[in-house]
């Protein structure tokens, strides 16, 4: 099983945007200028596959394949067979060792050198193997159940580090102006903002008054259930190496949790991720002024005024990491 679900993984394509896709209303118009084609929601170009790949995950070094909606299934199928098999070793290596140390009065000549070394050498490897594949299921398990992609939740960091700047806001205004052809209010809350009267002020580059980041939503999280179904198909047949998502990628509704109450009501990301915005770097007379922690942070982490491309997460990952192409991921457009 093992075996059978690496290849799967390995060979089966993890899903692309359909020839001459075309964007829904309220839809960022993302096109790819190396595929000549619209991206889907959620679907990026990877630079590895040189594709555009839907709901794409992470580009996998070792199954030299891109993980995304048609692949996701049989790449967590790879990882819990890895887990049983190297569980079940495991155990089996652990008992042998218990064995030697109960006959360890016994004469040397009794036990079979070879066999002695190599439970030495790979109890240690199988446990290492063991843990790190545990490790990163567990983590593409808890992104799974949030609904969200590796990116995805890579972007989530991103906008959460910036959500205090002026640059991320100052490109969440112009895409809201351009997506829904008006201002966007201010107001001294934005709670409901939608049902109080449009102000005509012009825009100010402050953040929001009792805006926090619990108040965006991301679009495709539909519940736990409905988020592990969606993404790795029924939950009775998982582990059968032909149970795959039961829907095609790229029609992507969002969900009504989105529907009804976000309050930018823009896609994922809501700053596009695209539109560069000049940032000042401040003087040593503005250092010293500094008085509030927004701007603290802008100078103790440089990643909160840091272009998508550039912004790293605390691990130090980047988007290219994950294989997307950022000089594709740049001529996303309105």
């Amino acid at each position: 099983m093992i075996w059978i679900s690496y290849i799967l993984a390995i060979f089966k394509s993890p899903g692309g945007p359909p020839t001459n896709y075309k964007p829904k209303q309220g839809e960022w118009k993302r096109y790819c200028s190396k595929c000549k084609n619209y991206k889907p929601p959620r679907a990026h170009h990877c630079s590895k596959c040189k594709k555009c790949i839907l709901s794409m995950d992470h580009h996998c070094p070792w199954t030299l394949n891109c993980v995304g909606h048609e692949n996701l299934p049989h790449f967590m199928r790879f990882l819990v067979w890895v887990i049983i098999g190297t569980s079940f070793l495991f155990a089996q290596q652990v008992n042998r060792i218990i064995e030697y140390y109960n006959n360890s009065d016994l004469p040397i000549y009794l036990i079979k050198r070879s066999e002695l070394a190599a439970v030495i050498a790979l109890t240690p490897i199988n446990l290492f193997v063991l843990i790190s594949i545990s490790l990163l299921f567990i983590r593409c398990f808890i992104n799974i159940c949030k609904g969200m992609t590796q990116i995805e939740i890579w972007e989530w960091d991103r906008i959460e580090s910036q959500f205090d700047s002026n640059r991320l806001w100052e490109s969440i205004k112009l895409n809201y102006r351009k997506l829904h052809d008006k201002e966007l209010p201010k107001l001294t809350t934005w709670t409901n903002y939608r049902e109080e009267p449009l102000q005509t002020e012009e825009s100010s580059n402050e953040v929001p008054e009792n805006f926090t980041i619990d108040d965006l939503i991301f679009p495709y999280d539909y519940g736990i259930w409905q988020n592990i179904t969606k993404a790795l198909g029924g939950p009775f047949l998982f582990l059968l190496p032909w149970s795959k998502p039961s829907e095609n990628g790229h029609d992507l509704e969002p969900s009504i949790d989105y529907k009804e109450d976000d309050q930018l009501n823009l896609p994922w990301p809501p700053d596009g991720g695209n539109h560069e915005i000049e940032v000042k770097t401040p003087t040593n007379e503005e250092l010293k002024n500094i008085k509030n922690y927004s701007k603290l942070k802008k100078i103790l982490d440089p990643r909160t005024e840091s272009k998508r491309s550039n912004w790293t997460n605390d691990q130090g990952e980047k988007l290219d990491d994950f294989g997307v192409d950022i000089d594709d991921s740049d001529d996303d457009k309105l």
